[in-house]
């Protein structure tokens, strides 16, 4: 097939490495696709470095030069199918595939209530509960919306250093001993840093030796402040450690031995399928999509969100259960490697739009 595939992100977060992972796969897969981007930041660059085409765009609504120089860019390649990822860019699709008279596919990595949803010809989601939402909220017909769960990239995450894990703990500072768990992933009100900050002190008490890492940008900074304030509060400040945005994650997993992810709502977030295929154990809740990949007692612990009290109880047995811990990390390597890998998932999207592109041309 002949793709262009729109990405607006310039960023690294999970939706932009996402659509980089699945340009290269596709790609690979024998498809002649373009991507555009915007013409700076860190996805132009990431894109360059992997060797995938670029169309750099700023995807700009006025004046229309931008609509115009895409429209003739399709009509030139004989694109037969526009796919994209993210606000900016399903807004700029929808509206050059009109003109241009190309199907378009966007992939759904997030809950918005948009008119753009009603000018695709297909949606992917990237969970079943994302599905349901744009059903429920955009009106989505349900034969015009899939599901594709995220994945993860083995080949990204592998560290062939075997003697990592003692290296990032000496440099941050942890004991060999110490029990070190990690939230990973923009520091924002809805990822509920705050509530398993609350649930720390019961369990400190216990063990002490206990650190819990946030890993990301904080945003916004009044949310960080707060935070602070209640590490303070509490008497963790030896507790918590800050590391901001860190470009180690795969290095960084190795040093650590829980994730934590105390969502308030959530998709399908690529951090906690790293984790997972990383082989550790999930400390998380029952909100969005996760529960789809995480199985309480199976792969991890889930409670409800919002709930201090339920991740205290849930740390003190995760904490007091090292064989539990290794049995449930061991299950979620697995799950991943079997449901949500690269290969095949963006395999599943081919097919759909495949299936796109035959239905548009029967019209």
């Amino acid at each position: 097939m002949r793709i262009l595939e729109i990405l607006s992100g310039t960023t690294a977060c999970g939706a932009t490495v996402h659509t980089l992972q699945i340009a290269k796969e596709l790609l690979r897969r024998g498809n002649e696709l373009t991507l555009m981007v915007k013409p700076y930041g860190w996805s132009l660059e990431q894109a360059e470095r992997l060797g995938i085409p670029t169309f750099p765009s700023r995807m700009k609504r006025f004046p229309f030069t931008d609509y115009l120089e895409a429209v003739r860019f399709c009509k030139q390649k004989q694109i037969e199918v526009i796919l994209a990822h993210m606000s900016g860019a399903n807004n700029f699709a929808v509206v050059v595939g009109r003109i241009a008279r190309v199907p378009v596919v966007l992939r759904a990595h997030a809950h918005t209530v948009h008119p753009h949803w009603f000018f695709a010809h297909h949606i992917i989601a990237v969970s079943e509960q994302t599905r349901r939402y744009h059903i429920t909220h955009n009106l989505v017909p349900p034969k015009r919306i899939s599901t594709v769960h995220g994945f993860v990239d083995p080949e990204r995450l592998t560290v062939p250093d075997k003697g990592v894990r003692q290296q990032v703990r000496s440099e941050l500072g942890l004991a060999p001993d110490a029990f070190v768990m990690a939230i990973i992933g923009n520091i924002i009100p809805r990822k509920g840093a705050l509530y398993l900050v609350q649930a720390l002190p019961p369990v400190v008490a216990h063990y002490p030796n206990l650190r819990l890492l946030l890993v990301g940008v904080t945003h916004p900074e009044s949310y960080g402040v707060r935070v602070r304030q209640e590490i303070a509060k509490l008497g963790l400040e030896l507790n918590v450690l800050w590391l901001g945005e860190r470009r180690d994650v795969p290095n960084l997993l190795q040093a650590i031995d829980l994730y934590a992810l105390p969502t308030l709502n959530d998709m399908l977030p690529m951090a906690l399928l790293e984790a997972m295929w990383a082989g550790l154990p999930v400390l998380s809740t029952t909100a969005g999509g996760i529960p789809e990949a995480v199985r309480n007692g199976i792969e991890g612990w889930l409670v409800p969100p919002k709930n201090p009290e339920a991740l205290t109880q849930a740390l003190l047995e995760i904490l007091n259960n090292p064989e539990e811990r290794a049995r449930r990390a061991q299950n979620a390597h697995q799950r991943v490697l079997e449901s949500f890998t690269v290969g095949p998932q963006v395999a599943k999207i081919e097919a759909i739009l495949q299936q796109v592109v035959a239905q548009y041309n029967q019209k």
